[in-house]
C-alpha cells in the first residue's frame, strides 16, 4: 500500500496496527474516492489476524454509501473469519444518524463522541503515529465491481435497503457490463 500526504478532496485514512487492533482515522468524508484503500487495509489486517478494526470518526463530516458497503464488508469479514468486531467511535449525531439509516448500528459497535472505549483510547490520541493511505487509482471497471460489491452488503445489512439501492445496484452492473465490452474492444485501453 502506498502513502500520501494527502488526497486532493481532502478525504484522507490514516492507519495503525497494534497487536489484534486495526486502527483507521477518517479524516473529512467517508467516499467512494477512499473506498478502495479502507478496503485493501481492512483486508490486509484481516488476514494478519487482527480481530478489531476500529475506525476513528473525530475528524468526519460525512460519509456516502460505498464507504459504508466497504464497511460492512469489512464487519462481515472480521465476524467470518476472526469472530472480530468493527468498532467506530467518536460518532457525531450525524454520522450515527447515517449508520442507523442504512441499519450499519446493528452490525457494527459504535461509541460516541467522549465514550471511547478506554482499551481505544491510547492509540487514538491525537499525537500517535499514523501512517496515511494514498487512494488507489482504479479502473473505471474496478471503481464499479468495488461500489457494486460495498452496495450489495448494504442490502445484506438490511432487505429495507434493496428499494433504496435498486437503480444504483442496476446501474453499476451495466457500468461494468460497458467496461468489460469497451476492453474486449480494446484490451490496451
Amino acid at each position: 500500500m502506498t502513502t500520501a500526504d494527502e488526497d486532493k478532496s481532502g478525504d484522507q485514512l490514516l492507519v495503525a496496527i497494534h497487536g489484534d487492533v486495526a486502527y483507521v482515522r477518517l479524516q473529512n468524508r467517508g467516499s467512494f474516492k477512499v473506498s478502495k484503500a479502507m478496503k485493501q487495509f481492512g483486508a490486509s489486517a484481516i488476514e494478519q489476524n487482527v480481530d478489531k478494526i476500529v475506525v476513528d470518526l473525530t475528524h468526519c463530516v460525512g460519509m456516502d454509501s460505498t464507504f459504508m458497503g466497504v464497511m460492512a464488508g469489512l464487519a462481515f469479514r472480521l465476524r467470518k473469519k476472526n469472530n472480530g468486531r468493527l468498532h467506530m467511535v467518536n460518532l457525531s449525531s450525524r454520522t450515527r444518524g447515517l449508520l442507523a439509516t442504512l441499519g450499519l448500528d446493528q452490525l457494527v459497535e459504535t461509541s460516541m463522541a467522549g465514550a471511547t472505549p478506554p482499551e481505544f483510547e491510547k492509540v487514538l490520541a491525537p499525537n500517535r503515529a499514523m501512517q496515511p493511505l494514498a487512494p488507489d487509482e482504479s479502473s473505471r471497471r474496478e471503481t464499479a465491481e468495488m461500489m457494486l460489491e460495498a452496495h450489495e452488503h448494504l442490502v445484506e445489512v438490511s432487505p429495507e435497503n434493496l428499494p433504496r439501492f435498486k437503480d444504483v445496484l442496476t446501474f453499476l452492473r451495466e457500468d461494468i457490463k460497458k467496461a468489460e465490452a469497451e476492453h474486449d474492444r480494446d484490451p490496451g485501453a
